[in-house]
């Protein structure tokens, strides 16, 4: 069988069997790719000591039905380093990754987002990189929420407002009063503009800006919630937030 190539991005590691690892990566040109690194756990494999998370790796693989096998794999890029914060808010854009793309479903548009928020990650301050970056991921993944208008009588969205999770975005006060399928979080102005600015944020240049505490605690707990939601599942990477806060 012969192998590929690709540029990757390490999301999750885990041990598997008795001396190997599976990893779950996002390549530049496969999108989520599984492999297992046989061997990997021994002192003296290359592959296991560059198998660490967010690594930036060239490697070489072989397919397989469901799980692909690692041939060999360089570093492409310096590792970073990060502190707990970064790794937390870090474990959080990886977990967001890893459950909201599919194998075998390429996406370079993701694969660059990812590695340019991994570096502004160290950069500005970890709780705003990741919030644009999994802003930039859900519209990537085509399930970015309705923010512009109400999404039950497409009025624009003005004042305040709530978000369901369910129907995928705002919801203005007049609808608010005939939705009793669920609890609304408030969804006000100034969270609204957050995310339009965090949304369009170039990422290479982000500039300087202001942000106000309710605003940013408004705008994550809707796309926390919202994650939840579409994934199915808890998020550990949240609980892990929650406990060095």
């Amino acid at each position: 069988m012969e192998s590929y190539q690709d540029e990757i991005i390490i999301l999750q590691i885990k041990n598997w069997q008795t001396a190997d690892k599976q990893v779950i990566c996002f390549s530049r040109e496969h999108g989520k790719i599984v492999f297992i690194a046989y061997g990997a756990r021994y002192p003296r494999s290359t592959a296991g000591r560059l198998l660490q998370p967010f690594a930036c790796l060239q490697a070489e693989l072989y397919p397989g039905s469901r799980v692909d096998k690692l041939k060999s794999c360089e570093l492409a890029a310096p590792a970073p380093q990060l502190n707990l914060n970064q790794l937390a808010y870090g474990f959080l854009m990886a977990e967001a990754t890893e459950r909201l793309t599919e194998q075998g479903e390429p996406s370079e548009g993701i694969y660059t987002l990812l590695q340019a928020a991994l570096a502004l990650l160290m950069k500005r301050t970890p709780r705003l990189a990741a919030l644009a970056y999994l802003i930039r991921l859900l519209d990537y993944c085509g399930i970015g929420p309705v923010y512009e208008v109400c999404v039950s009588c497409s009025k624009p969205a003005e004042g305040d407002g709530w978000f369901s999770e369910d129907q995928g975005g705002f919801i203005c006060g007049d609808c608010r009063h005939g939705h009793t399928t669920e609890p609304l979080a408030a969804f006000g102005e100034e969270a609204r503009n957050l995310w339009q600015q965090l949304r369009m944020l170039d990422f290479e240049a982000p500039g300087h800006f202001t942000v106000k505490g309710g605003a940013l605690m408004e705008a994550e707990q809707i796309l926390h919630r919202y994650l939840v939601y579409q994934t199915e599942q808890p998020l550990k990477s949240l609980d892990f937030i929650r406990q060095i806060s």
